[in-house]
């Protein structure tokens, strides 16, 4: 095997990269390329002014430009650009793809390429399928919005709300598994283009988990949520854990030490998934002599943007302002380099995803010698450990905020001395994933044999 064919939605030129999936792939290309001693080509979208064609060592991007030109990935998911850019971007590999060798295994990352896994093992290529993000459990959580009033307050979705509440918790999983086998039909019908599209994207989901040679999943408690809601992926379905920076920025921090002073980091982008109106209520449920201790600086655009949570994230942004902590700083989407050096002037990252297949900005902090405070997401449950992290519990919706608190708490009045053991610690723990790992594992799956697929 000497070339790897690729496909995902967004490989950006790795310094600029930005958000998870991205940052996965800048790391997993190289190190898979040098590890195999092979040329991996991948097949992308272009947005804002990338260049059509990129290489480095051991691997060639090609981008195909969108019908209508978009500055960010994000506005990929924008209803009116979402079909035709992934069907600009299908066209585009069945065209490179007719001049590479049929033995050519296909890497495939993200549901967005749900058709093009589909016709690339029909047609009798290996397609091993990268599920960075499920949108099942997406929409498992979508129908949850109205089980408590934090949420209902954050997202303001009637619509969403009712659906959910007229569709008992026990039957969300079946439901969603019913909307992806009609999405390719139901996203014609008589709704808000919102559902439309969620529609669309449970069809194309199905289809990659469907038609996949072989999946890798990026955790393993993701590939145990992916069999539960898929029962279709079992027995073809693997995990892995990513790695962590090689190298590290000197530590940066918006203010200078002071004394009794508890720095907070949050990174992630500005979506419900991402479970930060839970956040601002915990840091709003502080004592008054807690908060001031409290440095907060918030990354990855949190109230700006026009994307699909826009509204959601100007509403969280105004929860957090309201706090009116004496350090805050919102310092918006920062290049991967400075939110690395962010990590390591921090003493804690909150992270409270509602849900989360992997979470790389945890194995980043680690990395960095930064504590963390972490749902039980799948993702945290499977990196994040004593005594330098904590999970807590966030089955139950009305006690998500609660138990934030409660564990900030505790990391407020632990001594510095033992946070700058579990700082080590933690250093330690992150040391221990390496894309190297990760590549074999992906390396595998492609050098496996003939395709299987799903009954």
């Amino acid at each position: 095997m000497n070339r790897i064919l690729t496909i995902a939605p967004h490989f950006p030129p790795p310094s600029a990269s930005r958000d998870g999936q991205a940052n996965y792939l800048t790391a997993a290309v190289p190190a898979l390329a040098k590890l195999g001693e092979c040329e991996v080509t991948v097949l992308a979208l272009q947005f804002g002014d990338q260049p059509a064609t990129e290489a480095g060592d051991g691997w060639t991007v090609h981008r195909v430009a969108p019908p209508r030109p978009m500055a960010s990935v994000f506005d990929l998911y924008l209803p009116p650009n979402f079909r035709p850019a992934l069907d600009a971007l299908a066209a585009f590999v069945e065209r490179r793809a007719a001049s590479i060798d049929a033995a050519t295994p296909v890497w495939a990352h993200g549901y967005e390429t749900g058709a093009i896994v589909e016709a690339l093992t029909r047609s009798g290529r290996r397609v091993v399928a990268v599920p960075h993000y499920l949108v099942g459990v997406e929409t498992i959580h979508d129908l949850a919005l109205g089980d408590d009033s934090i949420r209902r307050a954050s997202f303001n979705s009637p619509f969403a709300t009712a659906l959910g509440r007229l569709t008992p918790p026990s039957m969300r999983p079946m439901g969603v598994r019913w909307a992806s086998r009609i999405g390719g039909v139901a996203r014609h019908g008589v709704w808000p283009d919102s559902i439309k599209t969620q529609f669309e994207k449970l069809d194309l989901e199905r289809r990659m988990v469907a038609n996949a040679s072989a999946i890798v999943a990026v955790g393993p408690s993701f590939e145990d949520e992916m069999n539960a809601l898929y029962p279709c992926t079992v027995g073809r379905s693997q995990s892995v854990v990513g790695g962590g920076p090689d190298h590290l920025p000197n530590p940066v921090w918006p203010w200078r030490r002071r004394a009794g002073s508890f720095r907070i980091a949050m990174v992630g982008r500005p979506t419900g998934q991402k479970g930060w109106d839970y956040a601002a209520e915990a840091l709003s449920a502080l004592t008054p002599e807690e908060q001031s201790r409290v440095e907060l600086a918030l990354i990855g655009g949190l109230g700006s943007g026009n994307g699909p949570y826009s509204d959601y994230s100007q509403r969280v942004a105004r929860q957090f302002a309201e706090l009116n902590l004496e350090r805050f700083q919102n310092l918006g989407v920062l290049t991967h380099e400075a939110t690395l050096a962010h990590l390591g002037g921090a003493d804690l990252l909150v992270f409270p995803s509602v849900f989360e297949p992997l979470g790389l900005v945890l194995i980043e902090a680690m990395r960095a010698g930064c504590c963390i405070l972490a749902s039980n997401a799948a993702g945290p449950s499977d990196v994040v450990k004593r005594p330098w992290g904590r999970v807590v519990d966030f089955n139950d919706p009305h006690q998500r905020a609660q138990r934030l608190t409660e564990a900030l708490q505790s990391f407020l009045h632990t001594d510095m001395s033992v946070l700058a053991e579990w700082s080590r610690a933690a250093r330690t723990a992150g040391a221990s994933y390496r894309w190297r790992d990760c590549a074999a594992a992906h390396l595998a799956a492609l050098r496996a044999g003939p395709p299987k697929h799903a009954e």
